[in-house]
C-alpha cells in the first residue's frame, strides 16, 4: 500500500491511550489501547507509550514507518514544553517529524465534534477543559490548566475530593454506612487494607495519580447509588463546571439564547448521571441543553488534522460514517 494512503492517529489521556491505523478512505485497519500517556503526568514514560504504540500497530499489521503518510499525536499535557521537546526528538529519531502534527487531546476531539470550527466543547475525563473558537477563529477556553493546578469538576478532582473526605473522617468510618462504602472502594483502588497502609503509601511518595483518577468514576457511581457523601462531591463538581460553561457562553455571546448546544467528550461528562446533575446546575441559564457526543474516537480527529496538514485528500464525514458505533 502506498505511503500516501495510511494514517495513524493517537489520543492520549490521563488513564488511556488509543492508537488507530486507518486509510485515506476511512477504513480502520487496527486499533490498539495502552495505559495513559499524559505528558505532564508521566513524563518519559509517555514517550515510550506513544512510540511503542506506533511501532506495535505497524508491526502487528506488517507495515513500515515509511508506509504512513501522516501521524496525528494528540496528547494531554502537550503544553509541557520540556516534555514536548523530548517527544519531538524521539519522533525525529525515527524520521517522522515532518509528517507529524502534535496537538492537545481536546483539539482532536474538537475536530470531530465541531468540524466547521463552530461550537462549544466540554471535555471531562481525568482532566477538564472547555474549548471553543470564536467567530474570528481565536481559541478561547476555561480550565485545562492541569490536574494539580485547580481544574475543578474533573475525574481526578472527584477522586481527590472523596479521598480527602475519607481521611478527614477516619474516626467515623465504621459508624457511617456511606463512609464505610467509600473506605472499601478506596482501599480496593489503592490495593491496601487499612488506613495505616494508605498513610504509608503517602509517606513513601508513591504515585497516587492513577488510583485517584480512577476514583472519579467510583465517586459518580456511589452518588448515583444513593451515597450522600459522594453525591455532595459530584454536585459541587458540576456547579464548578456549570460556571465554566456560563463564562464560555458569555465570551461566545451565547448567553442570550435559551437553547445551547454543547459538544461533549470524556468518560466523566458522558456519564448520564453526572450530566443530569450538570443540567440541574445550568437550568437557570438555559431552558434547553442539547448534548452532542462523538460516535468515534478522538484519535481519528488527530489523524484527520495530520492528514490535512500533509495534503492528503480525506473526508471527516466518510470516516465518521464508516466507524461510528
Amino acid at each position: 500500500m502506498s505511503n500516501k494512503k495510511l494514517i495513524i492517529g493517537i489520543d492520549g489521556g490521563g488513564t488511556k491511550t488509543t492508537c488507530i491505523l486507518f486509510d485515506i478512505k476511512g477504513n480502520t485497519i487496527d486499533i490498539l489501547h495502552n495505559k495513559g500517556s499524559n505528558l505532564y503526568v508521566y513524563k518519559k514514560e509517555s514517550l515510550a507509550i506513544i512510540l511503542g504504540s506506533i511501532h506495535s500497530i505497524l508491526e502487528k499489521n506488517k507495515f513500515n514507518i515509511e508506509d504512513v503518510g501522516a501521524f496525528g499525536v494528540a496528547i494531554a499535557g502537550i503544553s509541557d514544553l520540556s516534555q514536548r521537546e523530548l517527544l519531538l526528538k524521539e519522533l525525529d529519531r525515527i524520521n517522522i517529524t515532518k509528517k507529524t502534527i502534535l496537538l492537545s487531546d481536546v483539539e482532536a476531539a474538537y475536530r470531530i465534534l465541531c468540524p466547521n470550527n463552530i461550537g462549544l466543547l466540554v471535555n471531562i475525563g481525568t482532566g477538564i477543559i472547555c474549548f471553543a473558537k470564536d467567530k474570528d477563529g481565536k481559541i478561547i477556553k476555561e480550565a485545562g490548566n492541569g490536574h494539580d493546578k485547580g481544574d475543578l469538576g474533573s475525574g481526578y478532582w472527584l477522586g481527590k475530593e472523596i479521598f480527602y473526605k475519607l481521611i478527614l473522617n477516619e474516626a467515623l468510618v465504621f459508624e457511617d454506612e456511606d463512609l464505610t462504602q467509600i473506605f472499601n472502594i478506596i482501599t480496593a483502588r489503592f490495593k491496601v487494607e487499612t488506613f495505616r497502609d494508605l498513610y504509608d503509601k503517602i509517606e513513601r511518595g508513591d504515585d497516587l495519580f492513577v488510583p485517584l483518577a480512577s476514583l472519579g468514576e467510583d465517586t459518580i457511581n456511589l452518588a448515583e447509588s444513593g451515597n450522600d457523601v459522594a453525591l455532595s462531591i459530584v454536585q459541587e463538581g458540576t456547579r464548578y463546571v456549570s460556571d465554566y460553561i456560563v463564562r464560555m457562553s458569555e465570551r461566545l455571546e451565547l448567553i442570550t439564547s435559551h437553547d445551547i448546544i454543547i459538544a461533549i467528550n470524556g468518560s466523566v461528562i458522558k456519564n448520564n448521571f453526572y450530566r443530569q446533575l450538570l443540567e440541574e446546575s445550568l437550568q437557570f441559564e438555559f431552558t434547553n441543553i442539547h448534548w452532542v457526543s462523538s460516535p468515534i474516537s478522538s484519535a481519528y480527529g488527530a489523524g484527520l488534522i495530520a492528514a490535512t496538514y500533509n495534503n492528503m485528500n480525506i473526508s471527516a464525514k466518510e470516516i465518521i460514517e464508516k466507524n461510528k458505533n
